[in-house]
């Protein structure tokens, strides 16, 4: 599919991307781009990356496909790097996980390359954990990768991408990046704040008595604060907005608490059991060959 991939951050999702195109025979070569050489070599080390090199310019020359797999505070500065090296009629994407603000970043650093074709991605996927050595080439099987075309992208581009997610496990829907933040700020940054405050309205002494639960319920709130505050930082518009709307919820279940009106309590209990356990039977089904 294709000759060169050039990897910005073969972490967790750069290292996946990488692991999983070489297994699946899709590139002939990835190179990863890094900062630091320790980083670089794990990369190495794991199978994510063929070459390695701390040179961002000499990294993405001649590249047919360049992700950009870095935190989000990076991409204007990286973006501007390395526009007059991209390869003409190259494909540039990113996966980040707030778009609106960061296709207005990449769209501008472009300006002045049209025959690159830049298609943002978002895979929903990965774990609290960062790094190559927690990658795996597996990580994207199953799950929903949300690209945001622009109005002028090619649409053999696109075709491109989309096929290149599908070969990698992934089911593509495909938004505009505005629908997209709105409701990956609903799904995935909500959940992450509610998680990192749950941990924090306890104390010391009710932590050492938790059991599974809680630690399932906080899982993500162990991963990188660096990258959440990106994240927060780039879509905080619709963070606040389904965090609020969350607020108004948990004060109606304690109004309802404080009422002794418990009827309003097992209504969303019930609702949520059924939402949930069907989410997970349609997820069951589609990673059923």
């Amino acid at each position: 599919m294709f000759d060169k991939v050039a990897i910005v951050g073969p972490g967790l999702i750069g290292g996946s991307m990488g692991m999983a195109l070489r297994k699946r025979g899709l590139a002939g070569t990835v190179v990863g781009i890094g900062r630091r050489q320790e980083s670089l070599n794990k990369a190495l080390e794991v199978g994510a990356i063929d070459q390695a090199t701390l040179d961002v310019e000499q990294g993405v020359t001649d590249a047919d496909l360049v992700v950009l797999a870095t935190p989000i505070g990076t991409f204007e500065e990286l973006t501007v790097r390395i526009a007059e090296f991209l390869r003409p009629e190259s494909l540039l994407t990113d996966v980040a996980s707030s778009k609106a603000r960061v296709v207005a970043t990449i769209t501008a650093a472009l300006r002045r390359r049209p025959d690159v074709a830049y298609i943002p991605s978002h895979p929903m996927a990965g774990s609290e954990q960062s790094g190559p050595l927690a990658a795996s080439a597996d990580l994207f099987e199953g799950c929903i990768c949300i690209i945001t075309p622009l109005t002028n992208t090619f649409p053999e581009s696109k075709s491109q991408i989309v096929s290149m997610w599908q070969a990698l496990g992934a089911r593509v829907v495909s938004v505009s990046p505005q629908a997209h933040d709105r409701t990956v700020a609903r799904i995935s940054h909500l959940p992450h704040l509610a998680a990192a405050a749950l941990v924090a309205a306890l104390d010391d002494a009710d932590m050492k008595l938790c059991g599974k639960g809680l630690l399932d319920t906080t899982r993500v709130a162990s991963a990188s604060t660096d990258l959440w505050m990106d994240i927060c930082e780039t879509n905080r518009d619709q963070v606040h907005e389904a965090l609020k709307a969350y607020i108004a919820l948990l004060q109606e279940l304690a109004t309802s608490l404080e009422g002794g009106d418990l009827g309003q309590l097992r209504s969303m209990l019930e609702t949520a059991k059924d939402r949930r356990d069907r989410l997970v039977g349609d997820r069951q089904e589609h990673r059923t060959p």
